[in-house]
């Protein structure tokens, strides 16, 4: 026997049905959505936030056939399309040098970037008294006090070079007090990276594009290894992923990677915002307590102090590695 239902017979049908089960599908909904709303926000979907930093403005080689502002426009022309906002670190020796580059410096405050100060000529505490620090630093604002007249913006950020803060206690506290009572900031680093041992490398196989390609591969397979790090390491110390700051360098193999580079971090999750709103992060106010000879990030010093695990190996990738890496390819 054939069964015939008619559309009106089944339309009253579907009615019923939905009359019966809305209400309990209401109660499941609103019950989702109490529980939901209670748990914190990082354990149903975390935000992922970055800033981009680079140090050696205005430009660091070798430079080969490039002048340090083509360097410095390429990384500035792929912020501006993405709608970045980054911070650059000055050594203002090489503006002395060369006075051609101190352009470089009203470019970047020019487009709302931070630009602050990597001491007057990038040196390293540990090698220095703290009186003899502090005068780097006081030296190393002549230009960007000038900047700061044209274009407006705080340069009080200090990037301690090679991510060194001092080989003593003594030493590390009487720097730390007098930055303070200048109105300084530390420029912080959670994600270290090698970028620019790629330079030379990138200079001497730049007329070959398979060499190249290679190399930037390479290039990105070490800055994603210094994130899951950076990733892992924050989880164990803040038990959250904090807002990273990566250290990287104005220099030629990242300003003709930095595009591909952004397109990994967005693939990651990763938003890219300023630094300030980076630095906003609470966990950057934690006292960390760290004193040697290390090269730190923000997030291994604060491991150190807490006598927790850490590897000062990370980040860290040699010329030799790079180059053996690119016979292999």
């Amino acid at each position: 026997m054939t069964l015939v239902v008619s559309s009106m017979q089944f339309r009253r049908a579907r009615s019923k049905q939905k009359s019966s089960l809305s209400p309990c599908f209401t109660l499941l909904f609103l019950l989702f959505w109490s529980l939901s709303s209670s748990f914190p926000t990082g354990l149903l979907a975390q935000d992922k936030k970055i800033a981009l930093t680079f140090d050696d403005l205005p430009a660091l080689g070798p430079f080969g056939f490039w002048r340090p502002r083509e360097i410095s426009n390429i990384i500035l022309r792929t912020l501006k399309q993405r709608g970045i906002k980054a911070a650059g670190f000055v050594v203002e020796e090489k503006v002395d040098d060369e006075p051609s580059t101190y352009v470089v410096l009203l470019d970047w405050a020019s487009r709302g970037h931070i630009v602050g100060n990597q001491t007057y000529s990038d040196v390293d505490l540990n090698q220095l008294s703290a009186e003899d620090f502090l005068h780097h630093v006081v030296d190393g604002q002549k230009y960007l006090r000038r900047a700061s007249r044209t274009h407006p913006f705080n340069y009080r950020y200090l990037r301690y070079p090679f991510l060194h803060q001092g080989d003593t206690k003594r030493k590390k506290e009487n720097v730390a007090k007098a930055l303070y009572n200048g109105g300084y900031e530390t420029a912080h680093v959670t994600v270290k990276t090698s970028d620019y041992r790629f330079n030379p490398i990138y200079i001497e196989n730049e007329q070959d594009p398979e060499k190249i390609a290679q190399l930037k591969s390479i290039y990105l397979e070490h800055i994603g290894k210094a994130l899951d790090y950076a990733e892992s390491q924050s989880q164990n110390v803040f038990e959250r992923n904090i807002n990273h700051i990566l250290w990287l360098h104005c220099g030629v193999a990242t300003a003709n990677f930095l595009e591909d580079l952004l397109e990994m971090l967005q693939n990651r999750g990763y938003q890219s915002v300023s630094f300030p709103e980076a630095l906003a992060d609470p966990a950057f106010t934690i006292e960390e307590n760290y004193v040697g000879p290390l090269g730190l990030s923000f997030i291994d010093r604060v491991a150190a102090g807490r006598g927790l695990p850490f590897d000062p190996e990370q980040g860290e990738l040699s010329s030799r590695e790079i180059e053996a890496r690119l016979v292999e390819r």
